[in-house]
C-alpha cells in the first residue's frame, strides 16, 4: 500500500496527487531518468507551490486564533521542507521560529550559524525529535571533519567524541547568538562535563520519529539531587549566561540587591 507514486483521487477516477516523500519508494527508484524527473517536478509544483496559497490563506485563518487564545509566546517549528509563505507568515504575524544548527534553513548551508540568527527565533543545537549533540558527533566521521572546519574554524584532526571542550564552545556559540531564547537539553548541558559522559550517546535521544518503536523512553542516568549539588557544573553554566549577557538582572546587580535586602532586614530586626 505505501509503495506507491501517485494517489488516485477518490472523487475523479482520472485525477492523480503525488504521495509525499515519492523518492523513498522502490516503486520510484525503478523509473527511467525522464519518469523520475517529471514526478519530482510535479511533486515540487503540487507541494510547495500550487498549495501555497492555501497554507497562507489556513494560516492567517487558523493561527491568529490560537495565538490569541493563549498569553504564552508561541513558536513555529519552521525546519525542513516547508512552504514558501511559512516565513512571512510568521513574520507578519510575529511568531518565532526554530533554529537547530545541524538542520539549517538557509539552502546554501550545511550548519547554522548561530551568531547570524534572527532575534525572533529559539536556537539549540539538538532537540528531542534528534539524537543529541554527543550522538550527533559519533554518527559521521566526514560531516564531523566539515564541521570542525566551517564552525569552528581549525583544520586539525577533530576528536572522535564530543568532549567538554567542544560542547562548551557549541553551547557557548548557542547562548551567545542574538536568538531570543537559546535552550538546551538536559544530556548537552550534561556533555560540559566528563563525568556525566558515560551512558552511551546513542541512548540519550528522547524520541526518534522515524522509529515507531522508539517514543519517550529517556531517562536521565542522574538525579536532580547530585546535579543541585554540584558547584562545578553549576559555575560552568553560570558563567556562560553571564558571559553572554542574557541574564536577568545581572549577576553582579542581583547580588548587590540580596546584599542590600540582606542589609535592611538586619537593620529593621534592631
Amino acid at each position: 500500500m505505501q509503495n506507491i507514486v501517485l494517489i488516485r483521487d477518490p472523487e475523479h477516477d482520472k485525477s492523480f496527487y503525488p504521495r509525499f516523500n515519492l523518492e523513498d519508494s522502490s516503486s520510484f527508484r525503478d523509473l527511467d531518468d525522464h519518469s523520475k524527473n517529471v514526478l519530482k517536478r510535479l511533486y515540487y509544483d503540487y507541494y510547495f507551490h500550487r498549495q501555497d496559497k492555501l497554507w497562507r490563506q489556513n494560516a492567517l485563518k487558523t493561527l491568529p486564533a490560537l495565538l490569541n487564545s493563549s498569553d504564552m509566546l508561541a513558536c513555529g517549528e519552521d525546519l525542513g521542507l516547508i512552504p514558501a509563505c511559512v516565513h512571512p507568515v510568521m513574520q507578519e504575524l510575529g511568531l518565532i521560529g526554530l533554529r537547530i544548527q545541524r538542520m539549517p534553513s538557509e539552502p546554501d548551508l550545511e550548519f547554522g550559524i548561530p551568531s547570524q540568527y534572527s532575534y525572533m527565533t529559539v536556537c539549540a543545537p539538538s532537540c528531542h525529535d534528534c539524537s543529541t549533540l554527543r550522538a550527533w558527533w559519533e554518527e559521521d566521521e566526514e560531516r564531523r571533519h566539515r564541521f570542525f572546519k566551517s564552525v569552528i574554524g581549525s583544520d586539525d584532526l577533530p576528536p572522535s567524541q564530543c568532549v567538554p571542550d567542544l560542547a562548551h564552545l557549541i553551547i557557548r556559540q548557542h547562548i551567545e547568538s542574538p536568538s531570543m531564547w537559546a535552550i538546551f537539553p538536559l544530556q548537552d548541558l550534561l556533555a560540559l562535563k566528563e563525568e556525566y559522559m558515560t551512558r552511551p550517546a546513542t541512548e540519550e535521544t528522547i524520541n526518534d520519529p522515524t522509529n515507531p518503536k522508539h517514543y519517550w523512553r529517556y531517562r536521565v542516568h542522574v538525579t536532580m539531587e547530585s546535579l543541585i549539588k554540584d558547584k562545578e557544573l553549576k559555575t560552568t553554566i553560570k558563567d556562560l549566561i553571564q558571559g553572554s549577557g542574557r541574564s536577568y538582572p545581572h549577576i553582579g546587580e542581583a547580588e548587590r540587591q540580596l546584599s542590600q535586602e540582606t542589609a535592611a532586614l538586619a537593620l529593621g530586626k534592631q
